[in-house]
């Protein structure tokens, strides 16, 4: 259930109530107004709610996690393969002189490239891979269950896809995998984003940990 319908139901609650303690016609009647005007404010107040939420979780510009809401993701992530113990892989990417595209075509240009790009990520990736946006024109993408040669897999699709769809851009990739390459998330987001670093020494690679 959405939470608009979850603030409808709320906010009619109480006036069902009165519907079923008051049995006169015009208190019955009165009970009905109220009822549809609770249904209509619960309506938008949960609507802008879930708004706010979304606000609070999605980058505005790409539709990705932001920083923060990713890195609870990955935490969380982190816990539950220690307890069940499978591996998670995690990519840092970064678009190849992507400062020097802005001061080419302008911010708006580069705007659209960031959209287009995430759209790519989101379609190169697992069903329940998460795709956040780090900053910047730095993306991640948390791969659940998958080991570093998956990792890898997924990660030469997505530099393939850039390349041919986004008229010659490409990007940088670092790769780490848990428990292999860290042993907490925030030791794996190190690792990743330091091989990332060292990918764009050389521009549209992909580099992990030996």
């Amino acid at each position: 259930m959405t939470y608009r319908w979850l603030g409808a139901v709320l906010f009619t609650l109480p006036s069902f109530l009165l519907l079923f303690i008051y049995e006169h016609h015009e208190l019955s009647f009165m009970g009905w107004v109220l009822l549809g005007i609770a249904a209509c404010a619960g309506f938008f107040l949960g609507n802008h709610y879930e708004q706010i939420r979304l606000l609070a979780y999605q980058d505005s510009l790409t539709g990705t996690l932001v920083n923060r809401r990713f890195v609870e993701m990955l935490e969380k992530e982190i816990k539950t393969a220690k307890r069940l113990n499978y591996q998670v892989t995690l990519l840092f990417i970064d678009l190849d002189n992507f400062k020097n595209y802005n001061d080419k075509y302008g911010h708006l240009a580069g705007d659209q490239i960031l959209r287009k790009f995430a759209e790519l990520l989101k379609q190169n990736v697992r069903k329940n891979d998460v795709v956040g946006r780090w900053g910047g024109e730095e993306f991640v993408v948390l791969l659940p269950q998958a080991d570093t040669q998956q990792g890898m897999r997924i990660g030469e699709r997505i530099r393939s896809s850039v390349r041919t769809e986004l008229n010659g851009v490409t990007v940088s990739i670092g790769l780490a995998t848990f428990p292999h390459h860290a042993e907490n998330a925030m030791e794996l987001a190190m690792v990743a984003d330091t091989c990332m670093y060292e990918a764009k020494k050389k521009k549209d690679c992909l580099l992990t940990v030996m």
